[in-house]
């Protein structure tokens, strides 16, 4: 039998330029690998040049054609853009409710770029009351955040404090688009947990950008939101997706389709033959369930000169028996052909115990022995090359020290591996301590709970415990291991320490 491909529900308005609405949603969704379906809001009159007049469907009808989509299947994200009225609302809340599908993301068109107004103001007071607190994502740009929020947003605080307002109305998380800022893009994802108490720029999960001169925009934010929709629906965590989706939109900015004699819009297709492979611009379904592995978990690496006497698979074997479910290949000496030999018989031997396995520095010997992951120091390959080489499936572990490092490789990263936490007796370049302290820093600057942070450096069944309740949502180690007499029973436990330091 045929898989179900995943599907994605456009609800929006039909815009026959084709740059934005229904048309542009229906495109993205075609290069992303989705199938998409879709319930039309409104027909307008509109080309390349401007909107001429817009033709709102009726509620009931409306809420029939979601509800037609619904009963036929489940879908795995839905996309909402312009809603034409007040009981447009109703009959998309109504319609969410009775069936309460995921990856609900609204993007609040509120008026066309030429400034024809597109939702009164009770259809606003309606998808605050009763909308928003269906959405997992809402993704207003600044004009949009003012409105909606009803105070100005001129200031990075003021911004801020509009987001946590709708927060406050329901909405799961916000994207602030940075288009019209007049320096850089920057967008901001802020979520409820997020404190507001620090300085702006860091308060969320900023997204970086670089701005691309044109006046061929048109349907950029149904473009954004319809990629965050497809790549939830295919896997990919709430970071990845909108890292992945930003940065096919800047692609695409810069091969834009120009049509009639006013504004083009982007072209998706051609960002994704330039991308080469567009699964290598968001992580799919195999990799988010490898990082859901990966948490909570005891990381075990190996190092076999501390342990002459037994071989590198017996070690991981004991580590396995004892609870492990991470283990990382890092065997310096060992020629490449040796290398990628003991790496798949490893693999064989952690997929046997439903464990990880993950190759340390070296991307060739993962890929060739079908690893799990690779980890990548400062001095190896540069993230973002190895999730070209590696695709979507695996995971990239990166080591970092500081909030800076942290910031720059996570959107190329599967976890951070933090240290040396206490040091290392292992690795003679590891650094001074960090600290428990910096766990909670780079937690708190990155904002991100769903890139898991990998301690590493020193961990002994003695302080495990406070490196879970620093924050770390898997903790690696090596003598703590391979140098106890029983290394079954070491393994076990640190296994136990690790979770009552979780709990």
């Amino acid at each position: 039998m045929t898989e179900r491909p995943r599907r994605v529900l456009t609800i929006a308005g039909s815009d026959p330029s084709g740059g934005a609405g229904i048309q542009a949603d229906l495109r993205v969704f075609a290069a992303l690998g989705v199938a998409g379906l879709s319930a039309v809001t409104a027909l307008t009159v509109q080309n390349s040049l401007g909107v001429l007049a817009v033709h709102p469907v009726s509620g009931i009808v409306l809420q029939e054609q979601i509800l037609a989509i619904l009963q036929d299947g489940a879908v795995d994200a839905v996309k909402i853009g312009m809603l034409a009225g007040a009981d447009q609302v109703t009959a998309v809340a109504r319609a969410l409710l009775a069936f309460g599908p995921p990856n609900v993301i609204l993007d609040p068109v509120l008026s066309s770029t030429g400034g024809v107004p597109l939702l009164d103001e009770d259809g606003r007071e309606r998808l605050l009351r009763d909308l928003l607190p269906l959405c997992d994502l809402v993704t207003p740009n600044i004009p949009e955040l003012e409105a909606l929020a009803g105070t100005p947003t001129g200031e990075g605080p003021l911004r801020l404090q509009a987001a946590r307002e709708l927060l406050e109305q329901g909405a799961r998380a916000v994207l602030i688009k940075g288009g019209h800022l007049p320096v850089e893009p920057v967008d901001v994802l802020i979520r409820p947990g997020d404190s507001f108490d620090q300085i702006p720029h860091r308060v969320g999960i900023h997204f970086h950008g670089s701005r691309v001169y044109t006046s061929h925009t048109h349907g950029t934010g149904c473009f954004l939101s319809s990629a965050i929709a497809a790549h939830l629906a295919r896997g990919a965590s709430l970071f990845e997706a909108i890292a992945g989706a930003k940065q096919l939109l800047t692609t695409a900015l810069q091969n834009p389709v120009v049509s009639g004699n006013g504004r083009g819009y982007p072209d998706v297709f051609a960002a994704a033959r330039l991308a080469g492979n567009m699964d290598a611009a968001v992580r799919s379904e195999r990799h988010a369930d490898r990082v859901r592995r990966l948490a909570g978990q005891l990381y075990v690496i190996t190092d076999s000169t501390l342990r002459p006497d037994r071989s590198v698979e017996e070690i991981v074997q004991q580590a396995m028996r004892g609870g492990a479910k991470v283990i990382q290949l890092r065997e310096k000496g060992l020629a490449t052909p040796h290398l990628i030999a003991l790496a798949r018989r490893l693999v064989s031997l952690a997929h046997e115990a439903d464990a990880l396995l993950i190759v340390n520095d070296r991307v060739d010997v993962a890929l060739a022995a079908d690893a799990d992951g690779v980890h990548l120091g400062p001095d190896d390959m540069h993230p973002s090359d190895a999730l070209r080489i590696m695709g979507p499936d695996r995971l990239i572990g990166v080591s970092t020290g500081t909030v800076e490092e942290a910031k720059a490789l996570a959107p190329y990263a599967s976890y951070l591996g933090v240290g040396a936490i206490f040091g290392s007796q292992t690795k003679l370049d590891a650094g001074d301590p960090v600290g428990l302290k910096r766990i909670q820093e780079i937690r708190t600057a990155h904002g991100n709970r769903e890139i898991p942070i990998v301690a590493i450096g020193g961990i002994t069944a003695g302080n495990i415990d406070k490196v879970a309740r620093a924050g770390a949502d898997a903790a690696a180690v090596v003598s703590a291991v391979i140098c106890a007499p029983d290394m079954r029973a070491a393994a076990a436990e640190l296994v136990e320490r690790f979770k009552k330091g979780l709990v």
